[in-house]
């Protein structure tokens, strides 16, 4: 009798790893489950076309999130074979929403499910689904709808990119975590970054989603604040595959191109949009000083484009960058641990292999050095961040001391959200911990993204700093490719004028005409009057 008990338990837990992992094209277990979203392809197939709640099909591989995620399993592999949690082993499983945000719910549902089945109760404080806290997603379009959902639940979940202002809302998202700032910081930052430089007269190209509106709306209020006016203001639709994307590109180029005093334009898009936008202003042999939010500004999308060099200058902010000990060399020597199913690096060999009519016996996989060659790795820091925040908040719940973790390891994971409130540890010499409404306030690298070859690579030239929310420009000498001897763009709607002659404003501030001084006056402070 107590063999079939036992057999059927064994059954029923092997049955709920096989459910999750069947959906998941990544999967190890472990004694505590932490979930992880990491969209790995950036389209699903002709979601236009969908008329019926069949499976999603996904293309294009994304290899900085596909690095990311490697760069999440190996800390997690670190804490494992450190001990850091006596007796207690880490597990994950990593499902692909595709960078699309009903896929990111489809794969919610299949991390929160037990046997197939994820059930509708009045009351969660005893759910105890294997996974315990959920990492991702990347982009806030798709983490904002995750984060409404797992909020029934007051589930954990913990981002390193999304940064969407209103994910800071605890009312909103009481359960939402985050190891970077929220955008109303970048905006600031952005802000000051353009003033900076004299520039009053930009264009603002954005994406009709969630994070795109609130990084367009903070962007205005805070450079109306720094007397900088925008010139124009163009939307483009998120979705990449959407039928009015390349026309809407197109447009949006044009307009850019007809408004030559704002020499510079502040570009709030994924990566592949702004792919899309500089292959139409290179096919029209157009330049400008582009301005970088954080979505875009260290991807390799971009970088590695074709003729990324004829766009003009780069520069923006990035998230606070690091070195992860020994990643490289797991990187160079990339494999699958016995037990473990990683589906996406079978992907990965199939879709790199060196194989040729010229290649070796064993060409099976990419070369070793692929990945550090074609991903800015310091950009990826962040999941080391996270996963040791996880970690310390699990060892505080646990009350793990040096030889083993006496907490229950099946414990509800709404515990778990007071633990990570509290986090507060050093790593890398920082110190690491939220602040009141779940964010850290680390600040930013200020970025320029200079040629190298035929691509372009991230030179912080300066830092965003919190709580002091303050630009400070650490590299005098910049060299700009835009304008002839390398001196600095300028982007006004209407120059200073000159001795003699005082402004005449417009309705907008930024644009003036330059009337002669009467007979008997005179301005000899250029461009102020």
């Amino acid at each position: 009798m107590w063999f079939h008990l036992l057999s059927l338990a064994l059954w029923a837990a092997l049955v709920q790893t096989d459910e999750n992992s069947s959906q998941c094209l990544v999967h190890a277990d472990g004694d505590i489950i932490i979930g992880m979203l990491t969209s790995a392809h950036t389209t699903v197939d002709n979601l236009l076309d969908r008329v019926r709640p069949s499976e999603f099909t996904c293309s294009n591989f994304d290899l900085l999130p596909f690095v990311r995620m490697l760069a999440a399993i190996y800390t997690i592999d670190s804490i494992n074979d450190s001990g850091f949690l006596p007796g207690v082993r880490l597990g994950y499983p990593v499902c692909d929403p595709c960078a699309d945000a009903t896929k990111a719910l489809h794969c919610v549902e299949h991390l929160l499910s037990t046997n197939g089945s994820l059930s509708v109760l009045d009351d969660y404080s005893e759910f105890r689904p294997k996974v315990k806290i959920i990492l991702g997603e990347r982009y806030s379009l798709l983490t904002i709808p995750v984060a409404r959902l797992l909020s029934v639940y007051l589930f954990p979940q913990i981002s390193t990119t999304a940064s969407a202002v209103v994910l800071s809302d605890l009312l909103e998202f009481p359960s939402f975590f985050r190891v970077i700032p929220s955008d109303v910081h970048q905006t600031m930052a952005l802000a000051q970054l353009i003033s900076h430089f004299g520039w009053n007269w930009v264009g603002l190209v954005s994406m009709n989603d969630d994070y795109g509106r609130g990084v367009h709306q903070s962007f205005l209020k805070n450079v109306m604040e720094a007397g900088v006016c925008v010139a124009y203001e163009e939307v483009i639709p998120h979705y990449l595959d959407h039928e009015q994307s390349e026309l809407r590109i197109k447009q949006v180029a044009k307009q850019i191109r007809d408004s030559p005093e704002a020499q510079v334009v502040m570009v709030i898009l994924r990566p592949e949009l702004v792919k899309m936008l500089f292959e139409e202003m290179i096919r029209t042999n157009s330049s400008r000083v582009w301005i970088a939010s954080d979505a875009w500004s260290r991807s390799g999308v971009v970088t590695t484009m074709q003729d990324i060099n004829k766009v003009g200058d780069i520069l923006g902010l990035n998230f606070v960058t690091g070195t992860i000990d020994g990643f490289t060399d797991y990187l160079q020597k990339l494999t699958v641990r016995p037990g473990v199913k990683n589906d996406l690096i079978k992907e990965y060999n199939q879709l790199y292999s060196d194989c040729g009519p010229d290649s070796s016996e064993d060409c099976s996989k990419p070369s070793a050095d692929h990945l550090v060659k074609n991903v800015d790795l310091p950009v990826v820091y962040g999941e080391r961040v996270v996963v040791w925040s996880i970690a310390h908040a699990l060892r505080e719940l646990l009350g793990c001391n040096e030889a083993f973790c006496p907490g229950e390891t099946d414990f509800p994971p709404y515990k778990l959200i007071e633990k990570i409130h509290k986090v507060n540890f050093t790593l890398d010499g920082e110190r690491k911990f939220f602040d009141k409404n779940g964010d850290f306030e680390d600040g930013y690298d200020v970025v320029m993204l200079v040629p190298d070859g035929e691509i372009r690579q991230a030179k912080v030239f300066g830092r965003f700093a919190l709580p002091q929310e303050k630009v400070v420009i650490t590299e005098k000498n910049i060299t700009w490719t835009l304008t002839l001897n390398s001196t600095l763009p300028v982007s006004q709607c209407t120059p200073s004028c000159p001795n003699g002659t005082f402004k005449k404003v417009s309705n907008i501030s930024c644009c003036y005409s330059c009337i002669s001084c009467a007979e008997g006056t005179y301005s000899d402070s250029y461009g102020r009057f």
